[in-house]
């Protein structure tokens, strides 16, 4: 079962979030997705953000410790501007082939 996390991020405005995994484990070479949706369940995200062994940094998803499974995301102003101020669920789900486990959900708060 995921845990549960609460993040807030001003809207119109840059921000980084950090993510680390509890239990820690080692996420080096394998995918991993951050996506925003407007509930739990929803079908389409409203940021994604991914990341796949030898391709970190590339849409926003960074490794910081490998070994101790902490990751970066980058919310930049142009991924909230079109979101209104409010709660919005979030997952970190890794996408390795024949795996699709969230390891993290939450909420993101949008703030004015």
């Amino acid at each position: 079962m995921p845990i549960q996390v609460e993040a807030t991020q001003v809207r119109m405005e840059d921000g980084l979030l950090v993510i680390s995994l509890v239990p820690p484990i080692p996420i080096g070479g394998q995918s991993w997705q951050f996506e925003v949706l407007n509930r739990f369940g929803g079908v389409s995200g409203r940021i994604i953000k991914s990341m796949a062994s030898g391709y970190y940094n590339v849409s926003g998803m960074n490794i910081v410790n490998s070994g101790q499974g902490v990751m970066n995301v980058a919310i930049n102003s142009v991924d909230t501007s079109g979101l209104q101020w409010g709660n919005y669920a979030f997952t970190v789900t890794r996408l390795d082939s024949g795996n699709r486990q969230a390891a993290t959900e939450g909420f993101l708060k949008i703030q004015p």
